[in-house]
């Protein structure tokens, strides 16, 4: 497809560019993003955080592109390769991952396509004003992937027009943080699977309600906690979609989850990857031919997902399959076509060069290339809040009833757009597939790099204090989990089969 930026587009990096040159400097650069890091993990003070939300906020850089039918909300305008410009610069700045993402891109859509006036009016202000976080409620202990097999159950009570939440919540990344909670509970007694089950919005501040509990990972951290509920309440208002839809407005936000930001995420990943690769050059990895066939491997599977992610994002836009146009209505061109033999201009960074001071050419220096085929210098990991890896979102459905299933030609919806999204069921799995993949095994390349070395830390380790992990360590570390959350592989590949493929359905009993 025809994907490329355009004259406003251009206008609109230099903002962008010149609005972080002047904000994200002082107390803010010491969250500088580094490679394996998690927008909800643990590192850097996060009072320090919240106030770069607040600064963004006021710069009117949240919510850019979200639907403003109903409203503004305070949010920027902004087409769809505007927002990929954004998320460009914002990476290329090293600005930190962003403690609003599941608010921003998660929930915000999803009021926008289920929510009615006055819950968008109420909850979207905040989010674009970088005042209100949000954690995401779906994963349990005993269901998993199965999203539909969830037992936390939420009362209704006429009179005091409230819901009684009752039940626990895993994986939640930022509920050590947030202000509220979107939460899928079950609500009618007696149902099953994904029947009975809705949306509700809540507030996380209700001591001895709501108890938090952070588990502490592989790499040192506790981005992710055990939620309890215990008879926590939910104003009747705050339900989303209606009662005993949730279902319905569940998938809805996978998709959104799986839609639009993979392409974000991306970004981030092509400037880790050029880490790898900077760190295989200087320390002569590169010469091993097996260990060059994968750096060259690494960067070509990633220019792949990228084709992939704009051929969904292109189908959603405009699913009649006309070409892609920018704002004077002229068909935009791909900015990844360098590789197909058309030059793309360097927005920001120069080219990669050896200690000696030359350009370094070779296939490996291809890989430090970021996604528009600009050489890029920082490494950063998702950096516009590109789907948050959030293991509460291993929450792709196991099984339904065919009239509660969102239809088979159905896909994700965008932020800035209210269509239906491609005709292709499998794309929100299909990305996950790639993505989550091609991320474990940079982990495992970047270990492979460093050889030997990989098994030391940046610093003596004691029996006083906690080990540290460089940036690699983290990366490795991290991306075990890459194929499980956010839907497992194997979970993909069941949806795929099923509802793209029309395989006779698994065995579940």
């Amino acid at each position: 497809m025809d994907f490329a930026f355009g004259p406003e587009d251009e206008r609109f990096r230099a903002e962008a560019r010149d609005w972080l040159a002047e904000h994200f400097t002082g107390p803010f650069t010491v969250l500088e993003q580094q490679p394996g890091g998690h927008p909800g993990e643990g590192r850097g003070d996060m009072a320090v955080r919240r106030a770069w939300e607040r600064e963004l906020g006021t710069g009117g850089w949240i919510g850019v592109g979200w639907d403003r039918t109903d409203g503004a909300y305070g949010n920027r305008a902004a087409t769809l390769t505007q927002q990929v410009v954004w998320a460009e610069e914002y990476a290329r700045a090293g600005a930190p991952g962003r403690l609003g993402h599941i608010g921003e891109n998660l929930l915000a859509p999803t009021l926008l396509a289920h929510g009615d006036s006055a819950q968008r009016a109420r909850f979207l202000p905040a989010i674009a004003r970088g005042e209100e976080l949000w954690c995401q409620g779906y994963s349990e202990p005993d269901a998993g992937s199965d999203l539909a097999g969830l037992r936390t159950r939420a009362v209704l009570d006429p009179a005091a027009g409230t819901y009684r939440i009752t039940g626990q919540k895993i994986w939640t990344s930022l509920a050590h943080e947030a202000d509220w909670c979107f939460v899928l509970a079950r609500t009618e007694e007696g149902s099953q699977r994904h029947h009975g089950l809705s949306f509700l919005l809540v507030p996380m501040d209700q001591p001895g309600r709501i108890e938090v509990r952070p588990i502490r990972q592989l790499t040192g951290t506790a981005e992710f906690n055990e939620v309890f509920f215990d008879g926590a309440v939910a104003r009747a208002e705050h339900l989303v979609g209606g009662a005993g839809h949730g279902w319905r407005v569940a998938m809805s936000l996978l998709a959104v989850e799986r839609g639009v930001s993979t392409l974000v995420q991306q970004i981030g990943f092509a400037q880790e990857l050029s880490r790898v690769v900077r760190l295989a050059l200087e320390t002569g990895a590169a010469e091993e031919p097996v260990l060059r066939d994968r750096l060259v491997r690494q960067w070509a599977e990633l220019k792949a997902m990228r084709w992939n992610a704009l051929r969904t994002l292109g189908a959603a836009q405009n699913p009649a399959g006309s070409p892609v146009r920018d704002l004077g209505g002229s068909p935009v061109r791909d900015h990844a076509q360098d590789s197909a033999g058309t030059s793309a201009q360097d927005h920001t960074q120069d080219p990669v060069q050896d200690p000696a001071g030359s350009p370094v050419r070779d296939h490996a220096r291809d890989s430090a290339q970021d996604l528009s085929g600009s050489p890029v210098r920082d490494p950063v990991q998702d950096p516009a809040g590109g789907p948050v890896p959030d293991h509460a979102r291993n929450a792709a459905p196991r099984r339904g009833a065919p009239h509660d299933l969102p239809p088979r030609n159905a896909g994700p919806q965008f932020p800035g757009s209210r269509d239906p999204g491609p005709r292709d069921p499998g794309a929100p799995s299909v990305a996950k597939l790639l993505w989550g993949g091609w991320h474990q095994r940079l982990g495992e390349l970047a270990v492979q790099v460093r050889g030997a070395a990989a098994a030391l830390g940046p610093e003596r380790w004691t029996t006083g204090r906690p080990y540290e992990l460089d940036a690699f360590q983290r990366l490795f570390l991290f991306s075990r989990a890459d194929t499980i959350y956010g839907g497992s592989d194997e979970i993909q590949r069941t949806i795929i089969a099923e509802r793209v493929l029309h395989l006779p359905k698994e065995s579940r009993r």
